[in-house]
């Protein structure tokens, strides 16, 4: 093994106390950031449902840090338990707990607390029950709950809706397509809505329950911006590292264990369709680029954790200074 290679898989990947220090890291990062007091960049409106009644918990600037702070340690947490509780990746790795909490860290937009970050976890929350219900054909059960999970997280978002079609893919992949399971998601869902509905029915408000279904219909193409050369710059590096780290990944992960194999083909799908969407609602919310930050993440955590490659170690240690550059770039401004 090449001496980077050791190193970086001995200090960074496998390094017993990383965790706790780049926790550290990012706590002072975030708190930096959120001392410079430019975190409401921009504003997108409310579209779920309950939002609206626990905004208020968060409307202190000291309250929403700290919270906002909380659902990326909690958004890291469910990642690495994912990836431990299915054994996805077959060693040991800090790297599905760290590298969300160094991405979801690096811009204003992440250092307050918003309906986008509980919509997140819901959904994080719903890849469990699709990965326990991998090889069970016979079993409706997983289905329901994974839709219950994501009907839920609509409440707060609705356009995490949207994940509902895209996790039948996941489902099909899991276990091959069955009908019934196709009805139970069908029917947790309705379950969640038919009991909103009804709360909405009996003050007299179905206008406020369609309301936010109306979001969806609010197509906002964005404009291009007026980027100096080195913001277009950055642009296209990112968008190379992201589509350079996802076909490094897939070369690695195809060799891998059909569970692996079918989860991390799921991830790659949803991170497509959720730049996509992100394209088509650019102006109404970012819940669909924040979730894909999420995902990309245990993308880059997987690849660099089972690279044996000198010169991916270099690519990997350069995204992390392009990332602390981006991030001290906001204290120019």
């Amino acid at each position: 093994m090449h001496a980077i290679v050791k190193s970086f898989k001995t200090y960074i990947v496998e390094g017993r106390f990383v965790s706790l220090f780049v926790s550290l890291v990012i706590v002072v990062m975030r708190a930096a950031m959120f001392s410079r007091g430019d975190t409401l960049l921009v504003v997108y409106p409310d579209t779920g449902y309950l939002w609206q009644y626990v905004a208020h918990w968060f409307a202190d600037p000291m309250v929403s840090h700290a919270s906002s702070t909380l659902s990326v340690f909690l958004i890291a947490g469910l990642i690495s338990a994912m990836n431990h509780r299915f054994t996805l990746i077959r060693s040991r790795s800090s790297l599905p707990f760290t590298a969300p909490l160094f991405l979801l860290s690096l811009h204003p937009w992440f250092m307050v607390m918003r309906a986008d970050y509980v919509a997140i976890i819901f959904v994080l929350i719903a890849f469990f029950p699709l990965l326990k219900s991998y090889q069970i054909s016979n079993d409706p059960l997983f289905s329901f709950r994974s839709a219950i999970l994501i009907g839920i997280a609509s409440l707060f978002q609705i356009y995490a809706l949207a994940m509902l079609p895209l996790w039948w893919h996941g489902e099909w992949s899991m276990r091959g397509p069955h009908f019934r399971s196709f009805l139970s998601s069908l029917f947790g869902l309705s379950l969640v809505y038919v009991s909103l509905f009804a709360q909405y029915f009996l003050v007299d408000d179905v206008e406020g329950f369609v309301r936010p279904f109306l979001s969806f219909a609010a197509f906002s193409l964005p404009q291009l911006p007026a980027f100096s050369l080195m913001e277009w710059g950055v642009v296209a590096l990112a968008g190379l590292y992201f589509i350079s780290n996802m076909v490094l990944s897939i070369r690695v992960y195809s060799r891998d264990k059909v569970l692996t194999l079918n989860f991390m083909q799921f991830v790659v799908f949803l991170i497509i369709l959720q730049l996509l969407l992100q394209l088509l609602y650019w102006k109404e919310t970012l819940f669909f680029l924040s979730l894909s930050i999420a995902l990309i993440s245990y993308l880059n955590a997987y690849f660099y954790t089972r690279t044996q490659s000198p010169a991916y170690i270099y690519l990997a240690l350069l995204i992390v200074a392009t990332g602390f550059l981006f991030y001290l770039s906001h204290f120019s401004k």
